[in-house]
């Protein structure tokens, strides 16, 4: 057999990260990096937002009246992308604080925001908007992931 057969090349790239670890013990967490990175993606999210909402002199006020339906930008893969970015921050915190139990909090923010604001808000725009909102509202989710 060759010794450049994948699993050989595996096994040996596995010793030299023993021998890294060995001879330059750097320890990282990942826990820590990944929560940055989400905390950063999601402030950047919800600024994109309201940049975009601003861009269309529509309001951002959970109970403010609409003037435009803004289906550009984040809205265009979430209808309510601020919320999103809002669970976001509160999966990066409890990523930061290395806490499993704090990991449910951003889904009890979830149940909470998608049984009263969101139903609230969207009645009103479709209200405001009719069709427009419908067509909007059919081909685009609810959260990224789900309706």
């Amino acid at each position: 057999m060759k010794p450049t057969y994948p699993p050989f090349i595996v096994l040996g790239l596995i010793l030299l990260q023993l021998l890294l670890l060995y001879l330059i013990p750097l320890y990282m967490n990942f826990t820590l990096l990944i929560g940055l990175v989400l905390l950063l993606a999601s402030v950047s999210i919800i600024a994109y937002s309201f940049k975009e909402l601003n861009k269309f002199e529509t309001t951002y006020i959970p109970d403010g009246e609409p003037v435009k339906l803004v289906t550009s930008g984040p809205f265009k893969y979430s209808r309510h992308p601020i919320y999103g970015g809002m669970a976001g921050i509160l999966f990066a915190v409890a990523l930061l604080m290395q806490s499993l139990s704090a990991i449910l909090v951003p889904f009890l923010f979830i149940l909470l925001i998608n049984n009263t604001w969101i139903p609230h808000e969207e009645s009103k725009l479709e209200e405001t908007f009719g069709k427009d909102w419908k067509s909007y509202s059919d081909k685009t989710k609810r959260w990224l992931f789900f309706n």
